[in-house]
């Protein structure tokens, strides 16, 4: 780790995007951090609302406000980098546009961070339920795994450790967004948001780094994750069959990035302690599982020629996967229900 200064500037970066229902919140929870060497970058990705007028207006009146306009929409992801390449510190803090910080939040993670020398924090983190969010997305987020549940003590944990500690977790999201991570930016690369991923790149963002160095967990609940119907996860999980573009992307989303996972665990080395967790036949059957229930749900004719558009489609499309039977169906749910129990899929 990078020796800090005891009070070491800390970048709170807040990408935006169309986001002025909620962004007034969202700056008014970063402004009144209790930690006070604190700089606020904003990047705002081209936004059609009045979302940027929002943010000048609170930088006229906040110094440590700098507001930076993309010349042109680089896209959720490529707006995440430009705010972390806009940003004078080495310590980041992330803060989305809908969510919300406790103002203690910034003190305790940065003190944690130089108390254990290590140069990833993560916190907890709880929802914020819109009116008009669906059940089933409410049960989706209370059913995650509970972070402070599976790190429950306050110590650097290792990769090896954490990696044994999630690896039953896996496919859900067990560890938090990017809003609950401090970081040190000198341990960050482009690389580590991986282009082959949309809904779980925020999630795969934080695994590339708790699988690769130390962190600890402040089990306290400083990030409030907003969810709404206007959210990019929402839309992510919106389907419209009668067009080919969008049901691709939506069975890209709903089941090929958790089939990614499973290749992932098997033959990525960032994943080697966790595949030492979880029996390469576990990773098959809870492939197969996503393969097949994709083709009950939404037709095996539909379905079938997207897998075979894939970069994976020797590793989903296999003497098993590549038909399909409502009775084959049948038969697996029951035989595949003890390992969805197992890895909650």
């Amino acid at each position: 780790m990078t020796t800090p200064s005891s009070n070491p500037l800390v970048s709170i970066c807040i990408p935006t995007y169309n986001g002025s229902k909620f962004i007034k919140e969202t700056l008014d929870s970063a402004i009144s951090q209790t930690y006070n060497n604190l700089e606020i970058v904003i990047t705002d990705d081209c936004s059609t609302d009045n979302t940027i007028e929002i943010c000048y207006e609170y930088a006229k009146k906040d110094s440590r406000i700098k507001v930076y306009k993309n010349k042109k929409n680089i896209g959720l992801v490529g707006n995440w980098k430009e705010c972390l390449a806009k940003s004078n510190s080495n310590w980041i803090k992330f803060l989305f546009q809908d969510d919300l910080i406790s103002p203690n939040c910034v003190e305790v993670m940065i003190d944690t961070a130089i108390k254990n020398k290590v140069n990833f924090v993560i916190c907890d983190r709880t929802y914020i339920f819109e009116e008009g969010v669906d059940d089933h997305a409410i049960k989706f987020y209370k059913n995650l795994p509970k972070t402070g549940k599976l790190f429950n003590e306050e110590r650097p944990y290792t990769p090896k450790e954490t990696s044994k500690i999630i690896a039953n977790h896996v496919f859900r999201n067990c560890i938090g967004e990017p809003p609950t991570l401090l970081l040190n930016k000198n341990f960050y690369s482009e690389k580590d948001f991986p282009d082959n991923y949309f809904q779980l790149i925020d999630y795969i963002f934080v695994l590339n780094k708790i699988l690769k160095y130390d962190f600890v967990f402040v089990n306290e609940k400083f990030v409030k994750f907003r969810v709404h119907n206007n959210s990019e996860s929402k839309r992510n999980n919106t389907v419209n069959p009668s067009n080919k573009e969008s049901f691709y992307k939506f069975i890209y989303i709903k089941y090929y990035e958790n089939i990614l996972i499973c290749n992932a665990v098997l033959n990525n080395t960032l994943f080697k302690e966790i595949k030492k967790n979880i029996p390469n036949k576990d990773i098959i059957m809870l492939k197969n599982w996503y393969i097949i229930d994709s083709y009950k749900k939404y037709g095996f004719k539909n379905v079938y020629p997207f897998y075979q558009t894939t970069k994976l489609n020797t590793f989903i499309l296999d003497k098993f996967t590549s038909k399909y039977s409502l009775l084959k169906y049948r038969i697996f749910k029951v035989r595949s229900k003890k390992y969805r129990k197992k890895y909650g899929v």
